[in-house]
C-alpha cells in the first residue's frame, strides 16, 4: 500500500525517519531527495520580492507596525 503525506513540521520526518528505522515503513528515495533539497526558507525565498528601496522600506515598516500592534494586543 502507498500513501502519501505533506509533513508540516521537520519534527514529523525525524518521526518518519525512525520509522523506517525501525521497519515499520519505507521512505520513497524521491520524498528522501526533497526532503534534503527544501533547505531553509530564507534561501528559498530571499530577495523573491524585488522592491525598489523605497517599497522595501514601506513594506518592512507595515511588517513592524503589524508586529508592534500584535504585541501590544497580545501583552
Amino acid at each position: 500500500m502507498t500513501v502519501t503525506i505533506e509533513v508540516i513540521r521537520d519534527e514529523a520526518f525525524t518521526l518518519l525517519s525512525d520509522m523506517e528505522r525501525l521497519e515499520l515503513i519505507q521512505i520513497s528515495a524521491t520524498t528522501r531527495n526533497t526532503a534534503r533539497e527544501k533547505g531553509k526558507l530564507s534561501e528559498q525565498y530571499g530577495g523573491a520580492l524585488r522592491l525598489s528601496d523605497a517599497r522595501y522600506e514601506a513594506y518592512q515598516n507595515a511588517i513592524r507596525e503589524g508586529r508592534d500592534e500584535w504585541n501590544r494586543d497580545t501583552c
